[in-house]
């Protein structure tokens, strides 16, 4: 059986291995306590290592052609999940990658569990169990688990069945993919599963999960539907490992460490249903620094119990990694090992003169130092002036801003300002004011110098100040897009490498889909708002057009510069009408006399025609 977590014993106690966050797997001799095999997986940034676990394969007995398991013949293999749902099996011996197995999972590895008689088994986020074949690299069954992840697997010694573990503990049949029973007890997911055979006909199972201090036993009995377990082992925190060995007295030893960097012994006796146990030993590592009266606490982080009834201990650090084994003494509850930090420092100090050691000087006369790599040159301490530690915070701020072209006079501000520092400062302090001031700068060049200088730490942070601005008014709309838009263009590929991209991202794309679905209804109003203040616009065009039309007659009155001569014009065209108007009148009168004139002559013609024809 594998142990899982991110960091396991083998399974002799031969080698440790951890894999951290950075996705670099570490491999350990524990006998010698030196850093062995150090293999950095393609994508591991962006598919890590989410558990691991020891895998010992043995050769078939039946050889028809040579096969992955004869090629590891019983060789330490560490089975490696990832976060894109693949299996790296990478060998010790070779240290190099054996195989990769693909196309089981579709999500995040959870679990890994190693028998000789079934194989390799796996769970993941996908609610899926796969059961391996090594030979062919491909897969062997799968089956739904439940509407839960798998967070834990273990597979009994006979190798028959199968325990899965979510928040309740599922116990499978491997022939018939059928479950058998099922322990609940857990309130939280159960991070380790591990089963124990007392004797042919009597099997236990020990669980533990997140955030409990205790540890649940359970007896495999099909028979039986207890729904309590039979023991309970309390313990200070949450465990953080776990070994288990069984002894002839038919006893069971339990060595758990625990999140407070402690590790604690069990002895139990199986014997029905007891009351919650306590450890029977305590054991605690510190560290006596300088022969001072306090102790520091050196943290435990993990434990494996050997064949020889002996604690095989990993504390420190992973930058400082130390491996012991430690007899246990029973005569007190507590065990505490006083460890000295000076033996660190005499290695580290042997280390580093065995590296000068190795220099070898040459050979020429005269007064010549020579410096070598492990050698220091003394350096004068320089006298700091009180003028620049007596500058305001804001004077220094100044100095060091990337606008400090701008505030010094006769100088333009060079195109590559921008305010990555103030943007960094404002997202780390949550400080409204500065973070108002920096996103709501309009000059496009800034936004994207900004941007281009931004560390990629700070790119999920700038993400949730912008969604949140894209909840606001339009203004702030408006300033979000400018900023988003230089952001996913020059950070697309950190951002694309993230597995949580999609959850992200996601209010983003809500909005814009709510944005967009009001689009048309806004377009339209848009275009009768347009039709309407088009014909508005185009009737006082018309109005104003009217007004300003050039008249059919336009009286020019003549430039003068004296009122007098206005009032002489006035007078004489006065004066000049009232003549008009008595010649007129006069006309009119001469000619009723010519026309009178005229009828008097005609009829004295008359008179004198009538005169000459009598006569």
């Amino acid at each position: 059986m594998a142990s899982t977590g991110c960091s396991a014993f083998s399974q002799d106690g031969q080698y440790y291995a951890f894999c951290g966050n950075d996705g670099k797997l570490k491999i350990w001799e524990t006998a010698s306590g030196r850093l062995k095999h150090e293999y950095t997986p393609n994508r591991h940034l962006s598919s890590p290592c989410s558990v691991i676990g020891w895998i010992l394969p043995s050769p078939k007995k039946r050889r028809r052609r040579k096969s992955i398991s004869e090629q590891v013949d019983r060789k330490a293999v560490v089975a490696m999940g990832s976060v894109n749902g693949k299996v790296t099996l990478y060998d010790v011996a070779a240290a190099s990658v054996s195989t990769t197995l693909e196309n089981g999972h579709s999500s995040t590895v959870t679990a890994i569990a190693w028998s000789t008689y079934t194989g390799l088994i796996t769970a993941a986020n996908d609610y899926h169990i796969v059961e391996w074949n090594l030979q062919e690299n491909g897969i062997k069954c799968k089956w739904k688990s439940g509407k839960a992840k798998v967070t834990a697997l273990a597979i009994p010694s006979n190798g028959k069945s199968l325990l899965s573990a979510e928040k309740i503990i599922k116990w499978w049949n491997l022939e018939t993919k059928q479950l058998i029973r099922t322990f609940t007890g857990h309130a939280n997911h159960v991070t380790f599963l591990h089963t124990v055979q007392i004797d042919s006909a009597t099997s236990y199972l020990i669980s533990a999960a997140r955030a409990d201090n205790h540890l649940s036993v359970w007896m495999l009995d099909k028979n039986k539907n207890d729904k309590a377990s039979v023991a309970t082992l309390a313990i200070q925190d949450e465990a953080t490992s776990i070994s288990i060995l069984s002894t002839e007295e038919l006893q069971v030893c339990i060595l758990v460490t625990t999140q407070s960097g402690q590790a604690q012994l069990f002895k139990y006796q199986p014997n029905g249903h007891t009351k919650p146990l306590k450890p029977s030993l305590n054991i605690a590592v510190a560290a006596d620094i300088n022969q001072k009266e306090t102790v520091q606490q050196i943290p435990i982080l993990a434990g494996h119990l050997t064949k020889d009834k002996k604690l095989l201990l990993a504390y420190g650090s992973y930058i400082n990694l130390t491996f012991e084994k430690v007899m246990p003494d029973f005569s007190d509850k507590v065990q505490c090992l006083i460890r000295s930090e000076r033996l660190d420092t005499k290695k580290s100090k042997e280390r580093k003169e065995e590296t000068i050691s190795k220099i070898k000087p040459t050979a020429i006369e005269g007064d010549v130092e020579y410096l070598t790599p492990g050698i220091q040159v003394p350096t004068q301490k320089r006298n700091r002036t009180t003028s620049g530690s007596q500058l305001l915070l804001k004077d220094r701020l100044e100095n060091l801003s990337l606008n400090a072209d701008a505030n010094t006079p006769g100088r333009t501000p060079t195109k590559g300002a921008n305010m990555t520092q103030l943007l960094l400062q404002g997202l780390n302090s949550k400080d409204k004011t500065i973070l108002t001031t920096v996103l709501f700068t309009k000059n496009e060049a800034v936004i994207r110098n900004t941007i281009a200088r931004l560390p990629v730490q700070a790119i999920i942070p700038l993400l949730k100040e912008l969604t949140v601005m894209l909840q606001g008014k339009t203004y702030t709309n408006k300033i979000a897009v400018m900023w988003l838009q230089p952001l996913i263009m020059t950070h697309a590929a950190h951002l694309m490498s993230r597995p949580d991209v999609a959850e992200i991202l996601s209010p983003i794309l809500s909005f814009i889909d709510a944005k967009l679905a009001l689009l048309t209804a806004i377009q339209r109003l848009k275009g009768r708002v347009s039709l309407i203040t088009g014909q508005i616009s185009q009737a006082n065009e018309e109005h104003n057009k009217d007004i300003t039309e050039e008249s059919l007659l336009v009286y020019q009155d003549q430039d003068s510069s004296d009122e007098g001569a206005d009032k002489d014009d006035i007078d004489l065209s006065s004066e000049s009408d009232e003549n008009w108007e008595e010649m007129s009148d006069q006309d009119v009168q001469d000619e009723h006399d010519e026309e009178d004139n005229r009828s008097v002559k005609f009829d004295d013609d008359d008179v004198d025609d009538n005169e000459s024809i009598h006569s």
